[in-house]
């Protein structure tokens, strides 16, 4: 690859996969989306790993959320016959036969966020915070993202965490099971490597068939062909509006945004 957007590092049946952009808080672009998709697709096949820990560079952030000059302007040309790169790096993750542990220190918000969601199980460091913020910027949030959140932690916090957009710390993620632990940030890697060898350990079919079935339960939760074509042009309009506009430049000027709901 031309740029290791995300570091693989095995250890027996246990690999770590690293966002690897720390100049950028571990944003996700669509070049790291792809990377981690392929990834993820090549180690099905190794016959060797049983569990997978994803982490960000450092200790500053799991990952920042999407890229913000990338949100709106579609894939990426490396891309080619795959789909959009951020359906294909998280549905990497959701298909993987074996247990993903999201390893998060510092911020996990937005696409970062939904990223340590896709996994099957969180680990958070107490100085830990996290958000879904697409309200702040004018982004019309996939329903597919949402809905990993509903089944998480529920309607009422799905809720809050999209109107509100606020941040909160690991002790409130871990009250409404947005993480599954907290650690102080020096017993945080000694935790989650604990858990993952916990897990490769066990009977690895019946560890895979257990995800498979979980996975395959959460199916049945579809939209009707009307409803996507609603929530689709929704989508676009929001995409196309002066205020994703605003909440970008607002981004980058830092800056409370002006928005007019056009």
């Amino acid at each position: 690859m031309a740029e290791d957007l995300i570091l693989v590092q095995q250890d027996g049946n246990i690999c770590t996969l690293t966002i690897n952009r720390p100049d950028k808080r571990n944003s996700l672009n669509p070049e790291a989306l792809l990377q981690l998709g392929d990834i993820l697709n090549d180690l099905k096949g190794d016959g060797q790993t049983r569990v997978v820990v994803v982490r960000g560079s450092g200790e500053q952030a799991f990952s920042s959320g999407y890229d913000i000059g990338r949100i709106g302007g579609g894939g990426s040309e490396a891309a080619g016959p795959r789909r959009n790169p951020l359906e294909y790096g998280m549905g990497s993750v959701w298909d993987f036969p074996y247990p993903v542990i999201a390893m998060i220190y510092g911020y996990a918000v937005g696409a970062g966020l939904e990223l340590a969601v896709t996994c099957d199980l969180r680990l958070a460091a107490d100085t830990a915070r996290l958000g879904i913020t697409p309200a702040k910027l004018g982004v019309f949030y996939s329903p597919g993202g949402i809905k990993k959140f509903l089944n998480i932690v529920g309607v009422a916090q799905t809720r809050e965490l999209f109107y509100t957009a606020r941040l909160i710390d690991a002790q409130r993620a871990l009250h409404i099971g947005l993480v599954d632990y907290v650690y102080p940030a020096e017993e945080l890697a000694g935790a989650t490597y604990a858990l993952a060898q916990e897990i490769a350990d066990n009977a690895p079919l019946s560890v895979s068939g257990a995800k498979t079935t979980v996975s395959r339960l959460l199916n049945y939760q579809t939209l009707s062909p009307e409803d996507e074509a609603e929530l689709a042009r929704l989508q676009a309009e929001a995409y196309r509006s002066e205020d994703l506009k605003e909440g970008q430049k607002a981004f980058m000027e830092k800056r409370k945004p002006r928005f007019t709901g056009r």
